[in-house]
């Protein structure tokens, strides 16, 4: 927390510009404020606003709520986050509580009611018009808070209760004006220049005007460096392309062309077909003699079989004659 400054006044330009300035949920009576609070934790005011009339317009009040199950409101709830435990946590509530006009309006209460922690409740006691019990504390808050240096906490219920020590009740209503004018000017890259905070904010005096134009500047000067590599890919393809490619074409064209010269040897065995042809017409009579001999040749074996039968047979007598000779001597 910064010392020296003395928040209760120097919070007051804050607050008259934003204070009861209407929440960014577009509700119209209690009952649709405590519904689109409960939708809204972990999810966008504008996401709610989107599906509220269509969810109103069927369910119109906590009695027609109470009759309703929680898958039944599934369908309603399209783009919200944890939306089946949202649906329970309203059914039950309506049953609980019954009709809009016995809506709890008091912190104790409403922290009772499934869903709603004391940030929902705030919200719905000032949406209410009832006297601020807390101190609002949402995202916007969590990151204003600490840069003004009216509290060095991080965790929101740490935040709000310092930040209740710092200031008096009557403007307790800080909370919904650091949550505007985080939507506003003290984004994650702020716009301090415009922020009529600046003279009591720590964060300014310590990174000063020029950090906070490096600080939005930073995106666009890292913008062409993260950028440089997507334009220096395709003109090192490009380069590759250029090297490699008539390179790897020049050398893939005489492998290529190497078949085309083969072509014509293959053309020439049609010509020599062509030959074969020729000669099988001029060799006929040199293949008719050869055809002729073997039939010569055949008759001389033909011979030499008829006639060594009869010279064997005459031969083969005797040497039988001879052996059975000396079979009978002995």
């Amino acid at each position: 927390m910064t010392t020296g400054i003395n928040w209760a006044e120097a919070i007051r330009p804050l607050l008259k510009k934003y204070g009861h300035k209407k929440h960014p949920l577009d509700y119209h009576n209690v009952y649709q404020l405590l519904v689109m609070v409960v939708l809204s934790a972990q999810s966008t005011d504008d996401a709610v606003n989107k599906l509220a009339p269509h969810l109103f317009e069927d369910f119109p009040d906590m009695e027609s709520l109470a009759q309703a199950s929680p898958e039944g409101l599934w369908p309603y709830f399209k783009g919200i986050r944890n939306f089946a435990h949202k649906a329970k946590w309203l059914t039950d509530i309506a049953r609980l509580v019954g009709s809009n006009d016995k809506i709890p309006l008091t912190m104790e209460e409403l922290v009772e009611l499934p869903g709603i922690g004391r940030k929902s409740a705030s919200v719905i006691l000032r949406g209410a018009g009832k006297p601020p019990e807390g101190i609002i504390v949402d995202i916007h808050v969590v990151r204003v808070a600490p840069r003004l240096g009216i509290t060095n906490e991080e965790d929101p219920k740490k935040i709000e209760e310092q930040m209740m020590k710092v200031l008096p009740r009557d403007e307790w209503d800080a909370g919904m004006a650091m949550s505007f004018l985080g939507r506003e000017i003290c984004r994650p890259k702020p716009l301090c220049e415009e922020c009529l905070m600046n003279g009591v904010c720590a964060f300014f005096a310590r990174v000063g005007l020029a950090g906070v134009l490096a600080m939005r500047g930073k995106e666009a000067a890292e913008g062409p460096k993260k950028a440089a590599p997507a334009k220096q890919g395709p003109a090192a393809e490009g380069k590759q392309v250029a090297k490699k490619g008539p390179a790897a074409k020049a050398k893939e064209a005489p492998a290529k062309k190497a078949p085309t010269k083969k072509a014509p040897a293959r053309k020439t065995p049609a010509t020599k077909a062509s030959a074969r042809k020729t000669p099988a017409n001029k060799p006929s009579a040199k293949t008719a003699p050869a055809r002729k001999t073997p039939p010569k040749k055949t008759p001389a074996k033909k011979t030499p079989a008829k006639t060594t039968p009869t010279k064997k047979s005459a031969a083969a007598k005797p040497k039988k004659a001879a052996k059975k000779a000396p079979g009978k001597k002995r």
